[in-house]
């Protein structure tokens, strides 16, 4: 038996596990809303674990830790301890009102709800147009499953970037949301179960003490074991490492695939104990970005690129039986994410975008509604291709990871989201001229900093993003104050 057999092994079962679920639930996928959000009858213990598993993905499990590796203890700072405290106060402060504002409406998608919200459609046309900076993340996943699934199945890497494409599209093509949840709270399962795994691998790192173990961090070079590295290129100060990725956090949850989550809540006392099962699930999966301070010290050899350090580290540190288990967490965190974004992107090209830009004759209620369900998986179908050529290309031409890739995209997104969902849930009356151009006014400076080159700091998304933040914020501020919060 040779060391992949077990692999094989672990993961055939897995996707046939997978798909099963998904044909299974194939038949409740009947309508858009069914397709996008489920039937809204799981209960929120199941639906928190689901939270849980979309917003740890490959990024999480494989390439973050990387950049950890790369940079010190000041990538743990920033990435696993400033922006999950960000998340846990975005999720608490939004997520409630969100859903109550959601249900008034009847919405389904993030741009549907701020459309809605602020009764002007185009609000709606716009926020898909945009979203489709979420494709950026898909890449950065599908990257990061094919490194591990090459180095741990032994294939070629452009073979299993394939396998992980078509896999994961054809079963969120069937299953669609239904599907989801129970897929989502399999992988978490797993991914907690490999969590401790990973987490307890280098435990000998501490026998002589913690005073050691920091000991050898700052031995690795100058700043490594410190909260902050000058040297580094995304953690250079404690503005850059600690602040902007707090208020990234708080941002990050307005991404359509999260904070839509608490529309598939049918009530609002379903939301504490959806809240508390994520927010303690997600705790451990941010951890686990201390995996890339282990294997700075205990990988022998010249340093790895920031993309390839986990899966060496799967198969370098452990036995094959407990290498196929690692690598079912990580196709787990991946796979969730991944069937998350698929439903948030389909859904709103075709209930948000195709139907406001495109509207044909009234249908009767059904055919509507299997007219779109048909758009929505045509447009999974296409995005397919597209995702494999991007992936191809961040393989071949990585720039110092694919993480920074997919951070000025998603980044970007949800700095154009997160005044109009601030504003739709906390003020009554705002001139919707304000709030779009607010929204605009983060793009500009997302993007206009990074591709302008403007200050040192233009390299990093999470920079970029807060600025921009920040000047939309402002924006939208001294806009409610000159027109006196003045209706549309």
């Amino acid at each position: 038996m040779n060391d992949t057999f077990l692999s094989w092994v672990f993961f055939v079962g897995y996707c046939s596990t997978i798909a099963g679920i998904a044909f299974y639930n194939s038949r409740k996928a009947k309508t858009l809303q069914s397709f996008s959000i489920g039937t809204r009858n799981v209960n929120p213990f199941f639906i928190g674990l689901s939270l849980a598993a979309n917003m740890t993905s490959a990024a999480t499990f494989v390439i973050n830790p990387g950049l950890v590796y790369a940079y010190g203890l000041a990538g743990f700072v920033g990435y696993a301890l400033a922006t999950p405290l960000g998340i846990t106060i975005g999720l608490i402060v939004l997520s409630k009102s969100f859903r109550t504002i959601g249900d008034q409406f009847s919405v389904i998608t993030v741009p549907n709800w701020i459309g809605s919200r602020f009764a002007d459609k185009r609000f709606t046309i716009y926020l898909s147009i945009v979203s489709l900076l979420q494709i950026t993340f898909l890449v950065l996943i599908t990257v990061g499953l094919a490194v591990v699934l090459s180095n741990v199945l032994q294939i070629g890497v452009i073979v299993s970037l394939l396998i992980v494409i078509l896999f994961t599209f054809t079963y969120i093509i069937f299953g669609g949301a239904s599907a989801h949840v129970w897929t989502n709270t399999i992988q978490a399962i797993i991914m907690i179960i490999v969590a401790f795994i990973l987490l307890g691998s280098g435990l000998s790192l501490f026998s002589d003490g913690i005073g050691v173990f920091f000991d050898r961090l700052n031995a690795v070079g100058p700043h490594y074991g410190s909260i902050t590295n000058p040297d580094s290129k995304l953690f250079r100060d404690f503005f850059e490492t600690v602040i902007c990725n707090f208020i990234i956090g708080i941002a990050i949850i307005t991404q359509p695939h999260i904070i839509s989550k608490s529309l598939f809540l049918r009530t609002e006392k379903d939301v504490n104990r959806y809240l508390t099962t994520a927010i303690i699930v997600e705790s451990l999966f941010f951890a686990l970005l201390f995996v890339g301070l282990y294997a700075r010290l205990l990988l022998d050899g010249a340093p790895l690129p920031v993309d390839r350090v986990i899966s060496t580290y799967i198969v370098e540190m452990f036995s094959p039986t407990m290498r196929s288990v690692i690598m079912l967490g990580v196709l787990a965190a991946g796979f969730s994410t991944m069937e998350g974004i698929l439903l948030s992107l389909s859904t709103i090209f075709s209930n948000d975008f195709v139907n406001n830009v495109f509207p044909v004759p009234v249908l009767p209620a059904e055919g509507e509604k299997h007219r779109l369900l048909k758009i929505s998986k045509i447009f999974l179908a296409i995005l397919a291709p597209v995702t494999f050529v991007l992936s191809y290309d961040q393989i071949l031409h990585p720039s110092i990871s694919v993480a920074l890739f997919a951070q000025n995209g998603v980044y970007g997104l949800f700095s154009a989201t997160f005044i109009p969902v601030l504003l739709g849930i906390f003020v009554k009356k705002v001139n919707k001229n304000v709030v779009f151009i607010a929204s605009l006014t983060a793009l500009a400076v997302h993007f206009g900093m990074f591709y302008g080159e403007i200050t040192m700091y233009y390299n990093n998304p999470a920079v970029t993003a807060a600025c921009a933040l920040f000047a939309s914020t402002i924006v939208a501020a001294a806009g409610m104050i000159f027109t006196k919060n003045s209706d549309a």
